[in-house]
């Protein structure tokens, strides 16, 4: 399945300037202090792009959400609550604030419209996407993605050693839950400790090809999560025009 998703093909894309750093972190293997500066050059970068996928891809798929313009019927609750809880944060700070009336009844009235039982339009999620300020990792990625309702995204996407392989087949799923924790630590001995971690080029050509198909997988996924919701609304629509007809 092709991926449409513009998220999947920028961070594809930003996978070869990880590439470049690791050819010539080869062509330097015989040479340890350029080799050493190469490798950790590519590592930064790997995680750094990949922390920016998984940001954009969070905020495309609410953004594609949106455009839809379903009715708030066809929002899931937990999408719904989480939309509710950010607004209502927002405004925590002005929620006693004598000029701010105007904006704390928008806020408010824009709940009520989500949770309305009458079907109205609705094109405003605003689900965060954003890891926490100096927080990485699993854990913080689980948080990002349960955001959009994929409770365990390590066990919702799979990766097998080979690629042509299943749980059917017998393949071994990939650690990636292990793999992002791996690059996160080496990543803040780096950056925090001036730390030289004991890595090869190709290990770290062989992590962005799992993060490479990660991306993918989760992209169709979630593709396939807003080609249901779009038939769902398609059908929702057809059901009240035939009602309007017959009236």
């Amino acid at each position: 399945m092709e991926n449409h998703l513009s998220s999947f093909h920028n961070f594809d894309n930003a996978l070869a300037e990880v590439g470049l750093l690791i050819k010539f972190a080869n062509d330097f293997e015989k040479n340890p202090l350029e080799y050493a500066a190469l490798n950790k050059s590519a590592l930064l970068l790997l995680t750094a792009k990949f922390e920016v996928f998984v940001e954009d891809v969070v905020r495309e798929y609410i953004e594609e959400i949106n455009l839809m313009n379903l009715t708030n019927l066809l929002i899931s609750d937990q999408l719904k609550m989480k939309h509710s809880v950010t607004r209502i944060k927002e405004i925590l700070d002005i929620i006693e604030h004598p000029n701010k009336e105007e904006q704390r009844m928008e806020v408010f009235k824009e709940i009520a419209k989500l949770w309305s039982s009458k079907a109205e339009n609705f094109d405003s999620l605003n689900i965060p996407n954003k890891f926490n300020y100096g927080k990485h990792g699993s854990k913080e990625m689980e948080k990002l993605f349960k955001n959009i309702e994929i409770e365990n995204v390590f066990e919702t996407i799979k990766l097998y050693t080979d690629q042509n392989d299943s749980m059917i087949s017998g393949g071994e799923i990939i650690d990636l839950r292990g793999i992002i924790n791996n690059i996160t630590n080496q990543r803040n001995k780096i950056s925090h400790q001036d730390e030289t971690p004991n890595i090869t080029h190709k290990e770290i050509a062989d992590y962005a090809s799992y993060l490479n198909r990660f991306s993918k997988e989760l992209c169709t996924y979630l593709e396939a999560s807003l080609l249901l919701l779009q038939q769902q609304f398609d059908t929702s629509r057809q059901a009240a025009s035939g009602q309007e007809t017959a009236i």
